[in-house]
């Protein structure tokens, strides 16, 4: 079973009365401040279900009610299905799961060391080493296919993703209906048709609004199209704090709670029961420098804070984290990803992202990624602490023992090494003379020594020659649809 037992460590920023505050506060929000929606379709599903529509100012105030029925309608434990079902994602609250960081739009190059635009071969050479990478249990594409022309990008990316990797693919560029459609075919085909997409959701959709309280209006479409076949969908809100959203974190995650409740009343309309994963990638803005502080402990916060409000409402969460603002691998992108990540591994997140990408989630590194693969197990470890029982108490075991005897021949210990024991692999526990004697290798050399070995040996199960071929049809399709009628 792939995923990371959910942690005995209990970490709660909040008291059950702190979540009702959050959730009444949020709701005062929708009913009276309202959501900006720029999307006529959308205000219209809102309007006939009873909330007071603006079509001039696009916003729409949303009873409590309503959201609250949205709540209790929608499918909350998921199975987010990979082509290989080994690598199932089951998203029951029981197993925590990590994805990689998504969307970047340039690359490190592993020759040259050199910035430059990524393309879809990268995307296919990212999914190859995810899918060896144990700690990526879930692929959100690293980077995008920036050699595509944008109107057909989305499409190539999911067809190149799909192709490349075994395991689950969630999306967050879907920018419009008719884009959504043709994401839904590429799913479909893999799947074996659009009743096998709903019973074996091999992609999900992530939707970001644009805080404070605004949802894109191709976007949401976009969502609702894919709720309507099947495909678990997520709004992924991303206020800063301080510009964006309130300088106080509660109040930021009272906007992020907003814009994920109104895209999930709206999703429950078009699609009551549809498959709904709550998402936050809120950090705060660092007056300083004028920027995103993506790696801060904020960000660390306000996604474990979510994480509480979530499994308060009964909802998994996909949640940021794992993040750096560093242009390097190295010291910087280690503690800012090791701090902007372990509060959620505390707080028993369901799917935490971040594996791969550097300066604010938009360059990738392949060293960073296996770096990224060694942390998250090192926090998964911590998060689970220490077991109390008779068997890990070892009473009796270290009796017969005794003073100054060895445990290192007894079975317990192999019985239960690999389960207590976080078992490096790139870290480097060697006396200094063995160090200095292969070379002094920093843990940036071993991990670029690891991809290497990946990108070279590793080996991904192709799709079907017949799935691939109508993957390649769908792409044509798709093309001569958007040119001929645009994403307007």
């Amino acid at each position: 079973m792939i995923g990371f037992p959910k942690g005995k460590i209990a970490f709660h920023m909040f008291q059950k009365d702190d979540l009702k505050s959050l959730h009444w506060g949020t709701l005062d929000v929708l009913e009276n401040a309202g959501i900006k929606v720029f999307s006529k379709e959308c205000l219209k599903l809102l309007e006939d279900a009873g909330s007071s529509v603006d079509y001039k100012t696009s916003i729409a105030k949303i009873q409590g009610n309503l959201v609250e029925e949205a709540i209790r309608k929608a499918k909350k434990n998921i199975t987010l299905c990979a082509r290989n079902p080994k690598y199932d994602v089951v998203l029951d609250g029981r197993r925590m799961f990590c994805t990689t960081d998504g969307n970047g739009t340039s690359v490190m190059d592993f020759n040259t060391g050199k910035r430059r635009m990524s393309t879809s071969a990268d995307l296919a050479m990212v999914g190859k080493v995810a899918n060896a990478l144990d700690s990526a249990h879930i692929f959100w594409p690293c980077v995008s296919s920036q050699d595509v022309p944008d109107y057909i990008r989305h499409v190539v990316d999911l067809k190149v993703a799909l192709s490349s990797i075994e395991k689950h693919v969630q999306v967050e560029t879907t920018s419009h209906r008719r884009e959504a459609k043709w994401l839904a075919e590429i799913g479909a085909a893999l799947a074996g048709g659009e009743k096998a997409l709903r019973r074996r959701p091999i992609f999900s959709s992530m939707h970001c609004p644009f805080s404070p309280l605004q949802l894109d209006g191709g976007s949401t479409e976009g969502a609702l199209v894919l709720a309507r076949a099947g495909v678990p969908i997520s709004f992924y809100g991303m206020p800063q704090a301080g510009i964006t959203g309130p300088v106080t974190l509660a109040g930021s995650i009272i906007v992020n709670n907003a814009e994920v409740l109104a895209g999930l009343t709206m999703a429950q309309l078009a699609a009551p029961g549809s498959p709904f994963i709550y998402g936050t990638g809120g950090a705060a803005f660092d007056m300083k420098t004028m920027t995103w502080a993506g790696g801060g402990p904020e960000r660390a916060l306000i996604s474990a804070g979510a994480g509480e409000l979530s499994h308060h409402y009964g909802f998994p969460i996909l949640c940021g984290g794992i993040v750096t603002s560093a242009k390097l691998p190295g010291a910087q992108a280690c503690y800012e990803k090791m701090s902007s990540g372990l509060p959620q591994f505390y707080a028993g997140c369901d799917m935490i992202a971040g594996l791969g990408l550097l300066d604010d989630v938009t360059m990738l590194s392949y060293e960073q990624m296996v770096i990224d693969d060694e942390m998250v197990k090192i926090m998964a470890r911590l998060a689970y602490g220490v077991t109390v029982d008779d068997d890990h108490l070892a009473v009796e075991l270290i009796k017969k023992v005794g003073p100054g005897g060895s445990f290192l021949p007894e079975r317990h210990t192999m019985q239960w090494l690999n389960k207590e024991h976080f078992i490096t692999d790139i870290t480097d526990r060697r006396t200094g003379e063995a160090w200095e004697a292969d070379g002094k290798k920093s843990v940036v050399d071993r991990a670029r020594a690891k991809a290497d070995k990946i990108m070279k040996e590793h080996e991904v199960a192709p799709v079907p020659p017949s799935i691939a071929r109508e993957f390649e049809t769908i792409v044509k399709n798709a093309d001569k649809d958007i040119q001929a009628h645009g994403l307007d």
